[in-house]
């Protein structure tokens, strides 16, 4: 009885595929508001105004319920989100020293080129006034 008290009362590795359901949800209850708001509007109708406001209410409830779920995310998945942050702190470490390096490769081998360029005469003008 301990073993599966336990287990349900700790987080599972990941994020169970049942949290994201009611996004899904959300998602055609959208698009379904969204289409017959845009029908209702295409013959002025009143109500359309209403059913695509309700549209965007159910989109704000859904980014609140994305927060909630990024918190458990963060609270359960804690040591692979400081992996993350690691790896991305080496990629960037990596792609700045590599520009640096590039830049001034690209300052030494343009250099002397840019210092035997002569500068290059504007184009002869035609005066229409002469003819």
């Amino acid at each position: 009885m301990t073993a599966s008290l336990a287990q349900i009362v700790t987080p599972t590795e990941g994020l169970e595929s049942g949290l994201y359901q009611p996004l899904y949800l959300v998602l055609i209850l959208y698009v379904v508001l969204f289409v017959l708001g845009r029908v209702l509007e295409g013959r002025d109708d009143a109500r359309a105004d209403t059913v695509l406001d309700a549209g965007f209410a159910l989109l704000c409830l859904a980014a609140v319920y994305v927060a909630v779920l990024a918190v458990y995310a963060l609270s359960s998945q804690f040591d692979l989100i400081v992996d993350m942050v690691e790896i991305m702190a080496v990629m960037i470490g990596f792609f700045a020293l590599l520009v640096v390096f590039l830049l001034g490769v690209e300052l030494l081998v343009g250099l002397p080129g840019r210092r035997k360029r002569k500068p290059v005469a504007p184009p002869p003008t035609s005066d229409s006034s002469e003819d």
